[in-house]
């Protein structure tokens, strides 16, 4: 499952990557949460549901680590200084 056709407008491949199966990962919990909200359900399926949904956090967890969250920095300081200002509000966030 994809989550767009277009081109994610990052410089580094491997960030470009990351950031696609983050949003394929993100699809799948959004899924997930939907089908929790399902009426009847049994509780194997319940089972089954929240197994995946653990699953996929945990995938998360691990996938927006330490490297994600690096390549997303050096992805913003190579950006234009043109909204000086707004980068040094968001790098905060980040440190």
């Amino acid at each position: 499952m994809q989550v767009s056709e277009r081109t994610i407008s990052v410089t580094n491949s491997t960030l470009s990557t990351l950031i696609d199966e983050l949003g394929t990962e993100c699809q799948n919990v959004i899924t997930l949460i939907h089908q929790l909200q399902l009426p009847d359900l049994s509780d194997r399926q319940k089972a089954e549901i929240l197994a995946e949904l653990m699953s996929a956090a945990i995938h998360l967890n691990v996938h927006c680590g330490e490297d994600f969250q690096t390549l997303v920095a050096e992805e913003m300081e190579n950006l234009s200084d043109d909204d000086e200002e707004d980068f040094e509000q968001i790098n905060r966030v980040f440190t």
